[in-house]
């Protein structure tokens, strides 16, 4: 906290009053200066941070995405597989409820926590709005697949349960006539979500083209 104190000595002129004033304003200033100084440091510190913890957590997401689209794979052959079996049960009925497979195979849950703890320490208003930008643009598309993941993942339940009706897996037609209305969601979720996994891919290959010509950039300023 800067603090201006008073003379020791009277003040009897006007000289000496300018003085004391002009005294006063350079010591302000030069505790202003090195406040800012400070400042500064300490903001360029916290964002190098804030840009090593992001771009680490990018590096797993990006092992995350292999893993995740690797499942939206398996998952649509499993449907694909899934649908031919209900529909030839349709016209040749056959005890088909043990073949069926729904599931989400290994598919993994992003990561977004230092996305979240960055936003609340200040650190994004210190980007610039290119970097911000691609930012925001790739974590809001990890918030959508996490949206998209966990409501397919609710309907892949709703199908696991028809299939379980009958034991013997002897599926009324009325089961089959709803697995083949769920299995089509979820096999339109899987192709959206694929979609959104492509487009984490993307802007993941454009961090390792763009970002460090962005923070090159900064530095020569």
């Amino acid at each position: 906290m800067i603090e201006v104190h008073p003379p020791h000595e009277n003040v009897h002129t006007w000289r000496q009053f300018l003085i004391h004033i002009a005294a006063i304003t350079i010591g302000l200033l030069i505790a202003i200066g090195l406040e800012q100084t400070v400042v500064y440091f300490h903001h360029r510190h916290q964002l190098q941070e804030a840009r090593g913890e992001l771009a680490a957590e990018l590096e797993e997401n990006g092992r995350v995405l292999a893993k995740n689209l690797d499942a939206a794979r398996k998952m649509t052959a499993d449907l694909d597989t899934d649908m031919a079996l209900l529909r030839a049960a349709q016209t040749s009925p056959a005890p088909i409820g043990s073949k069926l497979v729904y599931g989400l195979g290994n598919f993994w849950w992003p990561k977004d926590a230092t996305w979240q703890a960055v936003k609340q320490n200040g650190s994004l208003g210190l980007m610039a709005h290119d970097e911000l930008h691609y930012y925001v643009y790739i974590y809001e598309d990890i918030a959508i697949i996490m949206e998209q993941s966990s409501e397919m993942g609710a309907r892949i339940e709703v199908a696991r349960a028809i299939a379980r009706r009958s034991p013997d897996g002897n599926l009324t037609p009325r089961d089959i006539e709803e697995l083949i209305t769920v299995t089509s969601e979820v096999q339109a979720k899987v192709d959206y979500l694929t979609l959104l996994l492509r487009l984490e891919e993307n802007a993941l290959q454009k961090k390792t083209e763009e970002i460090p010509k962005i923070e090159q950039k900064l530095k020569q300023h």
